[in-house]
């Protein structure tokens, strides 16, 4: 027993204990700043991942617009087609109506036909 407290006298003397209880204090004193840089760490990722969102959301944006715009002008070359669609139906009724008419001569269907580039169906002379 003598033996166990000469070494624990040992220790304290030779700064074991002043070791340990320098490790502890520390170890308490560097706490706050553990916690300070775990908040820093949990802040700059935060920011980082706030900053990639709001990177991506203006990009979904500028896609958004520029697919809003490909829309718009498709729906403006459907219109624009309809209406050259609605006027051709319109003329193939009239030529078909003047094919089925019994008085009409075949110079007369070919008056109709000719358009003013001097073609007959597409076809040049």
């Amino acid at each position: 027993m003598t033996n166990l407290w000469a070494l624990l006298a040992a220790a304290v003397g030779g700064g074991g204990l002043a070791g340990v209880v320098t490790t502890l204090i520390a170890g308490i004193l560097a706490r706050p700043k553990t916690r300070a840089d775990a908040v820093s760490l949990l802040t700059d990722s935060a920011l980082k991942q706030v900053n990639e969102l709001q990177e991506r959301t203006a990009e979904a944006e500028r896609e958004a617009v520029a697919a809003r715009a490909e829309a718009a002008q498709a729906r403006q070359q459907m219109r624009e087609l309809t209406g050259e669609i609605d006027a051709a139906v319109a003329t193939l009724r009239t030529w078909r109506s003047a094919i089925l008419s019994p008085g009409v001569e075949v110079e007369q269907l070919r008056a109709m036909v000719r358009d003013p580039g001097g073609t007959i169906n597409g076809r040049h002379l």
